[in-house]
């Protein structure tokens, strides 16, 4: 499938990596074990941790995968909340058919903060449900905690937003690793910021200095809102002092694509990293079985990209958590019509309705258009996608935006889209990347030999039992 599509930057600057402040809330707690169909207990059993948010859970559950694929004496326990569950159940037991212990499940309430049953989710709702959920991680940690010491694994991987974790672990005498879903590049650039964000609001623009690679200036606009949050803005050695705590940093990415940053990252931030992805190219299901990941499947999409030329079809997605006002998406809508090129746009759940779709419109594209209800790394870095509009006024807070007009949508997709066109590079550069990810993932390559010693020095660790 991936050969037919050609990747376009976001319209907007969007990072998609939150770190929190430590806030605990009690919360009743009922764990429920799950698929526990094996009842020969592992010698070690690791417990995963995610993020509520699905570009967290899944990433994690491959790497789960991982871990069991490469290692028959440990078994890995993806630990989630019960309306988390159906984003990693629809893989479970497909991914890892070869391995002789599947991943488990085991579950923890979900903090009550009044949101209706299996709204568990970031990105899957309305903006202010997406809001509230943010803010229930917060309150993650009392069940949480109750798992952890009830059931008492070998070792924890917990999600980087999760930071609390790592003192628990530590107190159980357990090694502890942080995960990481994005890679290191926007790692260092949080890190950065966390150092001067009392002092982002006297400025137009930041920029990010002492890190590899070209000068990184960003509007202040354009920064995550959570970095401006007082528990940041007053204290924001308190953000970041367990990540230098842990027993080590797992980053979803290899070193091939970001070397520069992956020898920082190591230098600075962990001391140990171990960089083991992308791990969803490891993912060893069929095309109909990795269709469902996350839970949700559409085998429609699968044809309808067969059906195209090689390279004719652009890609178009704005993360689960950038919310659009329908007036936007309308634009969106025509631009892609007026570009007369194929497209594939995943549309995330709005809180309108279909008010933003133009009358006729999926009648007008229904043989080139599917439609599905970072950056400074991609462009500036990495080189590997185009910016849509240099001008207006950009910001992600949604009522500061700009509307980018429908003329520029189509001229920068029929420009991106040109395989002879000032884009050139950036086609070349992703089938380049593509190859590199794909060696990085292979046996021997960076990614697979980084896991090995992940597995090995954690083994070491969980016998000797002591967290360094």
């Amino acid at each position: 499938m991936l050969r037919h599509l050609n990747y376009i930057s976001h319209l907007f600057f969007k990072t998609s990596f939150f770190l929190y402040s430590f806030i605990e809330t009690m919360a009743s707690s009922n764990d429920t074990l799950i698929n526990s169909n094996n009842a020969n207990l592992k010698k070690w059993r690791v417990f995963v941790i995610p993020y509520f948010a699905r570009g967290h859970l899944i990433p994690m559950k491959d790497f789960a995968d991982l871990l069991s694929a490469n290692h028959p004496d440990i078994e890995p326990t993806m630990v989630v909340t019960p309306g988390n569950t159906k984003f990693i159940t629809s893989s479970i037991g497909k991914s890892n058919k070869s391995t002789q212990y599947p991943v488990q499940i085991l579950t923890y309430p979900f903090p009550l903060i009044g949101l209706k049953p299996d709204v568990e989710t970031v990105g899957i709702g309305k903006s202010t449900e997406s809001s509230a959920i943010d803010k229930a991680a917060h309150m993650a940690r009392p069940g949480q905690e109750q798992v952890l010491r009830k059931y008492k694994p070998d070792a924890v991987i917990t999600d980087v937003m999760f930071p609390w974790i790592a003192a628990i672990a530590a107190d159980l005498g357990i090694p502890c690793l942080f995960f990481a879903s994005s890679g290191a590049f926007p790692i260092l650039i949080i890190r950065s910021l966390f150092k001067i964000v009392a002092h982002l609001g006297l400025h137009d623009h930041v920029t990010v200095s002492g890190l590899p690679g070209p000068e990184i200036r960003m509007p202040v606009l354009e920064l995550p809102t959570f970095v401006f949050e007082d528990n940041y803005t007053q204290k924001p050695e308190r953000a970041t002092k367990s990540w230098t705590d842990v027993f080590g940093f797992v980053v979803n990415t290899c070193r091939g694509l970001e070397l520069d940053y992956c020898n920082e990252f190591e230098k600075t931030q962990a001391s140990r990293a171990y960089f083991v992805g992308p791990v969803s190219v490891s993912c060893s299901m069929n095309q109909h079985d990795v269709v469902e990941r996350g839970g949700e499947g559409e085998t429609n999409c699968m044809r309808w990209l067969d059906s195209k030329e090689e390279q004719s079809v652009i890609f178009v997605s704005f993360g689960s958590q950038c919310y659009f006002k329908s007036a936007q998406l309308h634009e969106l809508a025509m631009g892609l019509e007026e570009s007369g090129q194929n497209f594939l746009w995943v549309v995330r759940c709005v809180d309108q309705s279909d008010e933003w779709m133009p009358e006729g419109w999926e009648e007008r594209v229904a043989d080139r258009g599917l439609v599905f209800i970072n950056e400074k790394l991609l462009v500036d870095v990495v080189g590997c996608a185009t910016r849509l509009w240099e001008g207006g006024k950009r910001s992600t807070r949604e009522t500061e935006c700009e509307l980018v007009p429908r003329t520029v949508i189509a001229h920068a997709v029929s420009q991106f889209m040109e395989p002879e066109g000032e884009n050139s590079s950036v086609h070349c550069k992703a089938r380049e990347l593509g190859a590199v990810i794909r060696s990085a993932m292979a046996e021997g390559g960076s990614s697979t030999s980084d896991l090995s010693r992940l597995i090995s020095d954690l083994i070491n660790a969980m016998q000797s039992k002591t967290c360094q």
